[in-house]
């Protein structure tokens, strides 16, 4: 009898330490491998558009060019902000002071694109805007169990009717999706560039 309780408090035990070890990983470790994770993708695109411009396709000083360092800089330092409660405050945060998002980053960006004369090259800067998009998309979606659930039913969705083709396909269609759902990228194309004034 003794021996059986002795045995179930260590069982007890063990399983406490093993839930509280689980909890740290949980909720301290993965989300700084997150974060860390997230910022070197950030890091390693921006550096990435930096060779771009050194290749002497674009000029260091073209709009376009500096307003995609511009968000990436901003993505960057407020990385860890980059959450949907953030995000879903900053938006009541706008609507309660009764503004309305003027999009003046993606206005610029625009008229910036326009005046590029080289197709290719314009096409490339774009391609560089969406592979930031995704990231930054891809951070806010996985890191909320609610938009995670959406992103398992958007993805089996995707994959459906992309005919079970192209898994990554299907998954980036899916994380599109269900961020733009949610929140409008021009806001976090917005957001971006006030951290990054």
């Amino acid at each position: 009898m003794c021996s059986m309780t002795m045995t179930i408090l260590t069982t007890v035990f063990e399983s406490a330490v093993l839930l509280i070890l689980l909890i740290v990983v949980f909720f301290w470790f993965w989300p700084c491998v997150r974060l860390d994770s997230f910022r070197q993708n950030m890091f390693g695109l921006r550096d990435e558009v930096f060779d771009y411009a050194a290749s002497g396709r674009i000029s260091f000083d073209h709009p376009a060019y500096r307003l995609l360092r511009q968000s990436m800089n901003g993505f960057i330092r407020h990385a860890h902000r980059l959450t949907v409660f953030q995000i879903v405050m900053n938006t009541l945060a706008w609507k309660m002071a009764g503004e309305t998002p003027t999009y003046d980053w993606t206005k610029r960006w625009n008229a910036a694109l326009a005046s590029i004369k080289d197709r290719a090259v314009m096409v490339d800067l774009i391609n560089f805007h969406e592979r930031e998009t995704m990231l930054v998309s891809e951070r806010v979606v996985l890191g909320s169990p609610l938009l995670v659930a959406i992103l398992m039913i958007g993805f089996t969705l995707s994959l459906f009717r992309l005919g079970l083709t192209s898994l990554k396909a299907a998954f980036y269609t899916a994380v599109s999706a269900t961020t733009a759902r949610i929140i409008d990228p021009r806001l976090l194309d917005e957001e971006a560039a006030r951290a990054a004034a």
